[in-house]
């Protein structure tokens, strides 16, 4: 699959209706991924030297927050599904994990080494094993979007199932990411044109986020492909894709 990687076409429904929902947060979540790979495939042969440090860190941040998600989706979110769906109703979503993370972990770790000064950077590197995996990634991210189809959730869920589920999702996120890290480059991979409701966090924590936080990494962040108020930055492979969430 060519760089740019496409991003997806939002779910039909209404975000405010927690069974239409599911499906459209998951796509856009899944599309800050996409972006953020977008945004890594065309900057990384263009990183000056003194930028590789920043531009390593920015990396670094942004693969462990797809690996946090998928841990999530796995220890938390999958199990709560296959309960009410069926035992086993995520396994492919699984399994498709399992297709990617060894290449991902592959080009994380390398860019952790960059980042420490035990291995040079090259921009070639990061495109070969970032295209290693790239394929089964987006592949997965596409896929997985159907499998939390609304009208198969209300078989089986109530709206307070998917409110407690949501709710106790947040305290975890609260609880176990990083404020200086994970959160802020998750608005830096949100186009908030596609969805100004995301994310669904509390607004102080937000403003905290956007205004104090994210200043530590100021440096890593403009590889981002967004700014911080969610303003996709053109020429990144993210401007030329479909209508997306």
């Amino acid at each position: 699959m060519p760089f740019p990687y496409p991003t997806i076409a939002r779910p039909a429904g209404d975000w405010k209706d927690p069974f239409d929902n599911q499906a459209i947060e998951m796509s856009i979540s899944h599309n800050m991924f996409i972006r953020g790979m977008n945004a890594i495939h065309a900057q990384a042969e263009g990183i000056r030297e003194d930028q590789v440090k920043a531009f390593a860190f920015f990396c670094v941040s942004f693969f462990e927050m797809i690996g946090q998600h998928h841990k999530i989706e796995e220890e938390i979110l999958f199990p709560i599904y296959d309960q009410k769906l069926g035992a086993h109703a995520m396994d492919h979503n699984v399994e498709q994990h399992h297709a990617f993370m060894d290449g991902l972990h592959d080009l994380e770790t390398y860019v952790k080494e960059v980042h420490a000064g035990t291995t040079s950077y090259k921009g070639s590197i990061v495109i070969q094993k970032l295209e290693s995996f790239a394929d089964a990634l987006i592949e997965h991210l596409h896929d997985e979007i159907p499998t939390l189809e609304s009208s198969r959730l209300r078989a089986v869920f109530t709206k307070k199932d998917l409110a407690d589920m949501e709710a106790n999702l947040v305290k975890i996120i609260l609880k176990d990411i990083s404020l200086f890290t994970t959160l802020p480059i998750g608005l830096l991979c949100h186009d908030k044109s596609t969805a100004p409701h995301f994310p669904p966090m509390p607004a102080p924590v937000l403003f905290a986020v956007k205004y104090a936080f994210s200043w530590r990494h100021n440096d890593a962040w403009q590889f981002a492909p967004c700014d911080i108020h969610g303003n996709l930055k053109p020429g990144l492979g993210n401007d030329t894709s479909a209508p997306a969430s």
